[in-house]
């Protein structure tokens, strides 16, 4: 069985670099703010070329749009990508934009990607309606042993001027239309209408910044909703919430509930996409419809209500993701699909150039 050699192109620098960097796993930066895409492109090319990989692995339209011809250009025999979530909305321009780079993707993907996994069962599926022929599903993973134990909650809490008396929501994502965001705003507002001690979190930052601000404060609700924006420590701020909600119109499996379940958070999420995979309604959490900002109140006020459910719910989710969701279980998986394409299916050497599969990941 041959090892994996890792190497991996970001076009941000960041947390991810670092925990890169602590791992011993070789990282180079292409920035994206700097550098125009067909310098980007033009670099992937000279690496790829050099590296000799056998294997590229792409995750976001951008990446895959440059990398996934750069690396046919070099000879990289196979190229495989991970598609994290399907057609968010959008409107006007902004629309226009993503039609286009889909358009291209579609492109690019039949024609220089071998392999496609999908992080869900349902984005498997309209996968496979679009004729691909080698999908597979990978659900996401996370790091169980990364995550830090509940001990500087109220330190936190302190930190941010947040009580005891104080039911903190909080929700982590990019401020973009399809993670729902206004709605859980209008739940806060509906939960403060009811004379009920809340605020809420918003962790990320995008295109709705400004926007949610002004809603939250033409809601009544501006004291209530803390706009934290990109941060490197949500660990810790998952740390100090009372409960995670995650609004969605659409998900693959989101890497921030997963977090908040591994963290023993009582969770509720929209019934959309892939998290009714990662979610059984009261056992481990609880769903609720897109776009209901009613039942989103209704929800949090319950759990506000009843600390045994809270309890049993977040020990539940801790268990669901220990059971199901590790980051070993995702790269067991991964490696197994690396180990088919160059040809040691069921530890059987059937085709191989190198002792180790050579790997390159891009990461926009």
């Amino acid at each position: 069985m041959p090892e994996i050699d890792l190497s991996v192109v970001l076009f941000n620098g960041g947390r991810l670099e670092k925990e890169l960097s602590h791992y011993g796993v070789p990282v180079q930066i292409f920035p994206e703010k700097d550098w125009s895409s067909i310098r980007i492109g033009t670099a992937l090319w000279r690496y790829f070329d050099k590296k000799r990989f056998d294997i590229v692995h792409t995750h976001k339209y951008k990446d895959t749009i440059l990398a996934a011809p750069a690396a046919h250009w070099s000879g990289v025999p196979h190229v495989v990508r991970t598609v994290h979530g399907l057609t968010e909305p959008f409107s006007g321009v902004n629309a226009w934009k993503m039609a286009f780079y889909e358009s291209v993707e579609r492109r690019v993907h039949q024609r220089y990607v071998q392999t496609l996994l999908a992080v869900s069962s349902e984005i498997e599926r309209c996968l496979r309606r679009t004729g691909a022929a080698d999908v597979a599903c990978i659900r996401n993973g996370i790091e169980l042993n990364a995550m830090p134990s509940r001990s500087i909650r109220s330190a936190k809490r302190k930190a941010f001027g947040v009580t005891d008396d104080v039911c903190l929501i909080g929700s982590v994502g990019r401020l973009t239309p399809v993670k729902g965001f206004p709605h859980l705003i209008k739940a806060v507002q509906i939960l403060a209408e009811q004379g009920l001690c809340v605020k809420l979190w918003l962790v990320g930052d995008g295109t709705l910044n400004e926007e949610l601000r002004r809603l939250a404060y033409d809601s009544g609700v501006a004291e209530r909703v803390v706009m934290l924006g990109h941060r490197e420590d949500t660990y810790e701020l998952l740390q100090a919430m009372d409960m995670f909600v995650l609004p969605s119109l659409h998900e693959g499996i989101p890497m921030a509930l997963l977090e908040a379940m591994a963290m023993g958070l009582p969770v509720i999420a929209t019934r959309v996409g892939g998290i009714p995979e990662v979610i059984e309604d009261h056992v481990n959490g609880i769903l609720v419809e897109p776009g209901d900002s009613c039942g989103l109140a209704l929800m949090c006020r319950r759990l506000m209500h009843d600390a045994e459910l809270s309890e049993r719910l977040g020990q539940a989710a801790r268990a669901r993701v220990e059971e199901k969701f590790s980051s070993e279980t995702m790269a067991a998986e991964v490696a197994n699909v690396y180990r088919r394409l160059v040809g040691y299916a069921h530890g059987q050497v059937e085709r191989c150039d190198h002792q180790n599969i050579e790997t390159g990941i891009v990461v926009r």
